[in-house]
């Protein structure tokens, strides 16, 4: 029977093409982002699960708590926690230390050929002690991995690593060779171990044992015998089976409150986070993971549901409205002897090959979106079709969707009855049939105008921040950093060669820009008034660093360049903060940075109050800042570029120029710059990726809903075709006609445009909410939204209205 039933539903919807296509393509689209998603989400999931023992494994994270800035949180402890917290509380199996660097790093091949690798993006090198490899299990194709990185001067390496150094030989061959960082640190080859899979957020290529450390120049990335809170270093721990997790979290907050220092007032703690939570919380950052953005990947769950309903929608309203065409099959049925359950089989078993179809039809899309959700995604995600768990979802979404979009037209079909159905009846009234359309097709519209508004508003909100003044200049600056393994004098060198050149107006060192991610932070106390004290974000540059920028000084004078720290800059905030009302104020007056450690603590003077600036992203408010002078830390540099009576040509002469000079200081070295207000533009690449994610939604959902609005416009169009032929007989115009069958379809949109608002007003209004500056929600968004959804619905329905008011009524009427 079944066989019978697969047979009929193919032949039936070979017969009505047209219809059997929109639902196929619709369920495609909403089938396609659904199986995207889940790749994605699924490749998320599994991020380190490989790890034997994972459950009991977790990073020992610091945080501070302070009165006036609430808890700071750090994926760091100090330098020299690890050791002091080996072996001291009980239920700790295994403590390991890691600390990433990004070295400059030298091969010498076969041929005497020295070949040498740039850092990447993300730190891959890392200093490691000898327990990191029994906590994160790796295979080693070579070497001990008991011994391998106990003695110094040893490096274990992934074997893309190796080959990427050496080429392609047997593990063992590996073993022996030399690798140099730094130019000056040769590292012998102990050990190669198997590349970790993409799903993990430990892609270290290079293992420095900590042993090397000691007595050689690595040693300067540390600083041992400090307990400040600016080291880099990150601890792992492997706990028993067991053990007590909340005492070990006491007893680790209690340490370091005793043994961390810090401002007065600040409570300071070690606490475990489980490597579960590494992937996710974004409160710990790092430089080498890949954090998943959960509002990102739930975005993008509801997109691919609202599509798959949406597509779902479609089929329903086609089914229905096609119901008095199928009426006598489905009498004829039910005379030969089928009942309600067995036609409901039967119309579930046509709704599941075109399920199939669409499924079929929705592999192919894969890639290519993919590709297009390239951005939202880490690497490493694809479709692997075979797979149990891809196989079992793409079942269970078929098996769903088929539900989704056949139960219920099935029922309605199956409960015609058999008289009425012969006639031509369906036996259910005409206006239950059409409120269910108008409501499907208005939710649809609904949800097409909420991404319309959505992408206006993320628009708005990203044009608000891009123009926006941020206090200083980004136009026309070319910024980029300098190797700091070389000597500190080497950035001032370079910097009068690039003013020598045509075209460069000004030359600044610092450690960095005005606004970045990447500021340094640290305390202030103004001496007089040891309870008042700001939390600082802290910049190095020299005299030229506020002209360069265009920083505007509201009292006192610019900084001197000094070799170390001798006088501060403030903001308008922080002299707020350190209870200056006037910002004259605070000039001349002594404050107390809170950079290095006790007794080492500088007390230096205020010499000018800055106007505030915007020193991060305009999701947080203006920050206290404090700009100090130090040509050791000052190794940034920054380029303003004059733009007047100068040619794209010679401006392309200039940058080269400048990298001529980076070349002939840092000889070897890629010379890596950017202009400032790309980097601007970079600091928003979570909100492009939000308005990316909307437009696509926005576009599938609209193609979907404009796809079931055709068909049952053409529906629509057949059913009235005697109406249309006597109106066109008694006078009516071809407009009238195209009028009369699309006026329906547009106040179906003005009713989704009139629920679409609240809802997407308030969704708009909460994300906003996570900017301290945005832009307000404007009416005429909506408006807008409405005309474009009008307009897109009025050229969908057109073409089936002027078709049917430009047929020939003597065709029409002849039956008559």
């Amino acid at each position: 029977m079944l066989k019978s039933y697969i047979k009929i539903a193919w032949r039936n919807l070979l017969r009505n093409k047209v219809y059997a296509a929109i639902n196929v393509i619709g369920l495609a689209l909403g089938i396609s982002a659904c199986l995207v998603i889940f790749l994605s989400v699924h490749f998320e999931l599994s991020y380190d699960n490989f790890h034997p023992g994972r459950e009991n494994i977790y990073r020992i994270v610091s945080q501070l708590n302070s009165p006036d800035r609430g808890i700071s949180k750090m994926s760091r402890v100090p330098d020299s926690a690890p050791e002091a917290l080996s072996n001291k509380f009980a239920g700790v199996q295994t403590l390991a230390a890691i600390h990433p660097i990004r070295p400059k790093v030298a091969v010498s091949g076969s041929n005497g050929v020295v070949k040498k690798f740039e850092s990447g993006s993300k730190p891959n090198v890392v200093i490691a002690s000898p327990e990191y490899f029994s906590i994160f299990q790796y295979t080693w194709l070579a070497g001990k991995p008991g011994t391998a990185l106990q003695e110094p001067f040893k490096v274990v390496l992934t074997a893309s690593k190796a080959v990427k150094y050496f080429g392609d030989l047997p593990a063992e061959k590996y073993l022996g060779k030399i690798v140099y960082y730094n130019d000056s640190i040769p590292l012998t080859v102990a050990g190669i171990v198997k590349d970790l899979p993409q799903n993990s957020d430990f892609l270290f290529n290079d293992f420095i044992s900590f042993a090397s450390v000691k007595n050689s120049p690595f040693e300067n990335e540390f600083g041992f015998g400090q307990w400040g809170m600016f080291g880099g270093t990150q601890a792992y721990v492997k706990l028993n089976p067991g053990a007590d997790t909340v005492l070990l979290n006491r007893q680790l907050a209690a340490f370091a409150n005793e043994r961390v220092l810090g401002q007065d007032g600040v409570s300071k703690a070690f606490r475990l986070q489980p490597l579960a939570d590494i992937h996710f919380n974004g409160d710990y950052t790092d430089e080498f993971g890949h954090k998943a953005h959960l509002p990102t990947m739930y975005g993008l769950m509801a997109i691919a549901l609202f599509i798959l309903i949406i597509a779902a929608i479609n089929f329903i309203n086609l089914s229905t409205a096609q119901s008095v065409e199928r009426s006598k099959e489905i009498g004829i049925r039910k005379v030969l002897g089928s009942n309600k359950r067995s036609l409901v089989v039967y119309f579930l078993t046509e709704t599941f090959l075109l399920t199939t179809s669409a499924v079929l039809l929705s592999l192919l899309a894969v890639k290519p979106l993919l590709e297009l959700f390239s951005s939202f995604m880490p690497d490493g995600v694809s479709l692997h079709l075979f797979s149990w768990p891809t196989l079992l979802f793409l079942l269970l979404l078929t098996l769903f969707t088929t539900l989704l979009s056949g139960l219920y037209p099935a029922k309605i079909l199956s409960s015609f009855k058999p008289v009425q159905s012969l006639k031509g009846s369906t036996g259910v009234k005409g206006n239950q049939r059409g409120y269910l359309r108008i409501g499907l097709v208005v939710f649809q519209f609904t949800i097409s105008l909420v991404f319309i508004i959505g992408s206006l508003v993320i628009n708005n909100q990203i044009r608000y921040m891009l123009n926006k003044d941020l206090g200083f200049t980004k136009d026309a600056i070319i910024t980029f950093d300098t190797n700091r393994a070389y000597a500190k004098t080497l950035p001032g060198v370079l910097a009068e060669k690039i003013r020598l050149l045509p075209q460069v107006e000004m030359v600044s060192l610092s450690q960095g820009p005005p606004s970045d991610n990447g500021h340094w932070g640290t305390d202030l106390k103004y001496t007089d008034k040891t309870e008042l004290r700001a939390n600082c974000h802290l910049e190095f540059g020299d005299e030229n660093y506020l002209p360069l920028y265009q920083l505007k000084l509201v009292a006192g004078r610019n900084l001197r360049t000094s070799d170390t720290i001798s006088e501060v800059l403030i903001n308008e905030t922080c002299a707020k903060a350190l209870g200056f009302k006037n910002p004259a104020d605070a000039v001349g007056k002594f404050v107390e940075s809170g950079m290095s450690d006790r007794p080492s603590r500088k007390i230096i003077p205020v010499v000018g109050v800055l106007a505030d600036f915007h020193t991060v992203a305009l999701r947080d408010q203006i920050k206290p800042v404090f700009i100090a002078s130090s040509q050791d830390i000052c190794r940034f540099v920054n380029v303003k570029l004059s733009l007047a009576g100068f040619t794209g040509e010679q401006l392309q002469r200039t940058i080269a120029g400048i990298g001529k000079a980076y070349a002939s200081v840092y000889p070897g070295e890629k010379f890596d710059y950017h202009f400032y207000d790309d980097t601007i533009r970079k600091f928003y690449e979570r909100e492009r990726q939000m308005e990316q994610l909307m437009n696509t939604g926005m576009t599938i959902a609209i193609v979907i809903s404009c796809l079931g609005l055709f068909g049952l416009a053409a529906f629509t169009a057949r059913q009235r075709t005697k109406e249309i032929g006597i109106r066109k007989v008694l006078g009516a115009s071809v407009s009238n006609i195209a009028a009369l069958l699309s006026k329906d379809f547009l106040r179906y949109v003005f009713i989704a445009a009139v629920l679409a608002s609240p809802i997407a007003w308030y969704a708009m209004h909460k994300w906003l909410q996570g900017f301290a500056y945005s832009a307000p929600i404007s009416w005429w968004m909506f408006v807008l939204a409405g005309i474009i959804a009008m307009f897109i619905a009025l050229v969908t329905v057109s073409f089936q209205s002027v078709k049917a008011a430009l047929a020939n009524p003597v065709k029409s009427l002849k039956a008559e």
